[in-house]
């Protein structure tokens, strides 16, 4: 065997030897693990062996399941948890499924393939885009449990997925705009080429009946567009006429109604011209912006909505000393509920006895697992490593650190851009002012001038002074630079940020995660016994460390070159691993744990027999991209800073190294916002935070704009204004360059739209500008300001 090869199922290296083989299309198949060979083999024994054969990406490395996890996805089945989870029609339950391990379409069709095979199931629809399932049952056939066991066979890991009540609305938004855009896309060809007839026939002759048809068959077209497609635009302008407060919608509005009707009023008086083209289209393009718009939140929401992966869905409760299994969401203050090693805190609580190391890099975005007694603090969201715990719950999840921050996301709703408000109140002096000079018109045409002509001329007055331009100017604009921006790996997700971010001052970086990869490397063995192998040495502590999950232990996973026997090996919390080797006895660890004197930045001792062997110091290393990262944003004139819950001297190091102008180490969240608050309020200066972190998401809102990168927690992707969809910080100097290129359109894009009304309203009141000047001068207008915004997407 040669070190080339790999795993038939996973493509990962195997490491086993010709352990585990299986004969697939008359060829000797090798696999990795036994989790590997158990997967194909019921992949192939079900008959479903075309997923092999026509799969793009290699599948997820699988584990074999253990009695533990057939116990966990049991608890699925209490009556507690399937009414949190499921839906009820009938005689079925209706569930969505987070399935993670989905690397292509292949993957999407064995999973249905396989389960469509079971009783008691109506029906699958897997998303491989989502990597979301719909799954229907019938729940007296068949339990829940067993279909996330046939999943996990497959070697997929599902759990129920919860969608939030915000979610839910507003994909039913979503849905009922595309519906309007649709009636408003189809509609308008036919009623454009109507139009087109009706244009050569005023030219080149036309029958008055076959006039007066096509007018009648334009005006039936037009109707569910008038009065479905725009009905968002007339709800919005009469909520604000209610409110005294005139906004965009309310001349949109009029001249939407306005030209139907005067087009109507003249089909049925086979008099004057008609307009259902301008109707249909100006409908149209607005609700283009609007679904862009929608979709572009749409997807941000699919990157960092999958929020069963930060909570568990059950926990284990204690009642009379018996553990039972029950809803996390139905946990209360007072609790006692059991955590096994490997399993994710559901609540926020106090440990009451057992002890462990804890991972809270979730919420802290520090990766060093600390260790946790009785009496000490937990979070939910954090993971358990090692020990088994018994909590007694002081929050139950609504009220937790992370539910809290969780509900926090409903803030990054439907907001406008501060520019897209200041259009609005332009818009609202601009209308009341339009709509005082189209009266003016009419009253001095009507009674003073010619009483034929008034009812036209101001038909023209609101429709060549009709802010279509003003309305599209932000919306265009904005929508092109969030696809433009989009296409370069960066979603933004509150609008408002495209404003703050030319006006910017600070820009301040979390270190660990985002200034750093996020994961601990050897960086230096200070060897304290002569003749030592250095090699030898990390092939030992390899040895050792494999059999640990703590994040230290997969520093030495690249040194693994031969495997020896250990026997003996034995896990101490919050210190390190012993082992026995060839008579001798080994611990990997801290200082105390080996019994060695602290070697300065060194954070693993490696002692034999009590003789310490080795010191070795690890480090979190720097992205490449960084550097050159940092020394652009200094010529262009920020300010930097560096905020990190790193209280150790690497952090200065880093900062020194890196240029930054000022550092605050050993930060807790709260500091973190006491810091970025002084800035903004105390020196009045617009600021950026970079992190990665649920530690960062409170500086996240303090910050006039907050960014994280695709690589970070869930939650931090959640509450962050952008989100960089690679892990390449690199990203920051185009999300800059993007902005700034967005709010200099918007700016042309108004100065047109207002100096063409300017204009134009002089001329149309006075009479010189007919009806069909009118619409072209108003599409033109539209035009110009849409296709100055599409110059976005070229840049």
């Amino acid at each position: 065997m040669t070190a080339q090869q790999r795993c038939f199922h996973c493509h990962e290296p195997v490491l086993t030897g010709q352990t585990f083989t299986l004969e697939f299309e008359q060829q000797q198949r090798t696999f990795c693990c036994a989790g590997c060979h158990a997967v194909a083999d019921t992949i192939i024994q079900q008959g479903l062996a075309d997923y092999y054969r026509y799969r793009t990406e290699p599948a997820t490395k699988a584990e074999a399941m253990p009695a533990e996890l057939s116990a966990e996805l049991a608890s699925f089945d209490s009556p507690d948890v399937l009414a949190d989870l499921t839906t009820s029609q009938g005689e079925r339950n209706k569930i969505e499924l987070s399935i993670s391990g989905i690397s292509c379409a292949a993957c999407a069709w064995l999973i249905e393939r396989r389960l469509k095979q079971i009783s008691g199931l109506y029906s699958i629809s897997v998303n491989s885009g989502t990597q979301r399932a719909m799954v229907e049952w019938h729940p007296e056939q068949l339990k829940l449990s067993r279909i996330l066991q046939e999943i996990a066979s497959l070697g997929y890991q599902a759990s129920p997925f919860a969608a939030d009540e915000e979610e839910k609305t507003y994909k039913e938004e979503l849905r009922r705009y595309l519906k309007r855009l649709a009636v408003s896309g189809v509609l308008s060809m036919q009623v454009m080429m109507l139009a087109i007839a009706l244009y050569f026939g005023e030219w080149t002759g036309i029958d008055p009946e076959h006039q007066d048809y096509m007018r009648w068959i334009s005006m039936l077209l037009t109707t569910p567009v008038a009065f479905y497609a725009a009905l968002p635009f007339v709800t919005s302008a009469w909520r604000s006429i209610v409110n005294r407060k005139m906004n965009m919608d309310v001349p949109v509005s009029l001249a939407i109604y306005y030209t139907f009707f005067a087009s109507a009023y003249a089909t049925l008086t086979e008099s004057g011209e008609v307009y259902f083209e301008s109707v249909c289209m100006f409908v149209f393009f607005l609700q283009l912006g609007k679904f862009f718009e929608y979709r572009a939140r749409s997807k941000a929401r699919d990157a960092t909505s999958n929020l069963l992966k930060i909570m568990p869905v059950t926990a284990t409760q204690l009642i009379d000393g018996q553990p039972q299994s029950t809803s996390a969401k139905r946990l209360q203050a007072g609790d006692l509920i059991l955590v096994k090693a490997g399993e994710t805190l559901p609540a926020d609580g106090e440990i009451v006895s057992g002890s462990s190391s804890v991972d809270e890099s979730m919420l802290t975005g520090e990766y060093l697992p600390i260790h946790k007694a009785p009496g000490a603090s937990v979070l939910a969201g954090s993971i358990n490593h090692d020990g088994v715990l018994q909590v007694q719950v002081s929050q139950p999840l609504a009220l937790s650190r992370l539910g809290q921050i969780i509900q926090l996301q409903q803030d990054t709703l439907n907001q406008k851009p501060e520019l897209a408000e200041k259009t609005d109140q332009l818009a609202q002096y601009f209308v009341e002012r339009l709509l005082l000079i189209a009266l003016a018109t009419f009253l001095v045409w009507f009674f003073w001038i010619d009483a034929s002509r008034a009812f036209w001329v101001t038909l023209s007055v609101l429709v060549a002074t009709c802010p279509c331009a003003l309305a599209l100017a932000t919306p265009t604009a904005i929508t092109c630079s969030l696809a433009q921006l989009n296409r370069k790996h960066i979603l933004i997700k509150n609008n408002r940020v495209l404003d703050r971010l030319p006006e910017l001052d600070q820009i301040v970086f979390d270190k660990t995660g985002t200034l750093t990869q996020g994961r601990f490397s050897v960086h230096q063995v200070h060897v304290l016994v002569d003749e030592l192998d250095q090699k030898q040495l990390l092939n030992l502590v390899a040895n050792l460390e494999r059999h640990s999950e703590h994040p230290i232990g997969k520093a030495f996973q690249p040194y693994l070159t031969d495997e020896l026997a250990l026997s003996n090996v034995q896990i101490h919390i919050g210190a390190g691993l012993s082992a026995s080797h060839q008579g001798k006895q080994l611990r990997v660890g801290n200082a105390a744990f080996c019994q060695a004197e602290p070697v300065d930045g060194a954070m693993v001792y490696v002692a034999c027999d009590n003789v310490v062997l080795a010191a070795i110091e690890l480090q979190d290393e720097v992205r490449p991209e960084v550097p050159a990262l940092l020394s652009t944003l200094k010529a262009q004139g920020y300010q930097l800073g560096l905020l990190t819950g790193d209280s150790s001297n690497q952090a200065e190091r880093l900062a020194e190294q890196l240029g930054f102008d000022w550092l605050e180490k050993g930060c807790s969240p709260e500091g973190k916002v006491a810091v970025i608050q002084q800035l903004s309020t105390n020196k009045q200066q617009k600021v950026m935070m970079v992190g990665d972190g649920i530690n960062d998401s409170a500086c996240f809102h303090a910050a006039d704009v907050s960014v994280t990168l695709q690589g970070s927690t869930d939650v931090a992707k959640n509450q962050a204004d952008v989100l960089i969809l690679r892990n390449d910080l690199g990203l920051l100097l185009t999300l800059l360059a993007g902005a700034e290129k967005s709010a200099r359109t918007i700016k042309q894009n108004l100065a047109w739209s207002v100096g063409y009304n300017v204009i134009i309203i002089p001329l149309a009141v006075v009479g010189l500008v007919s009806p069909y000047v009118a619409v072209l001068g108003m599409s033109f207008s539209s035009l110009l300001v849409v296709s100055n915004s599409l110059r976005l997407l070229k840049s």
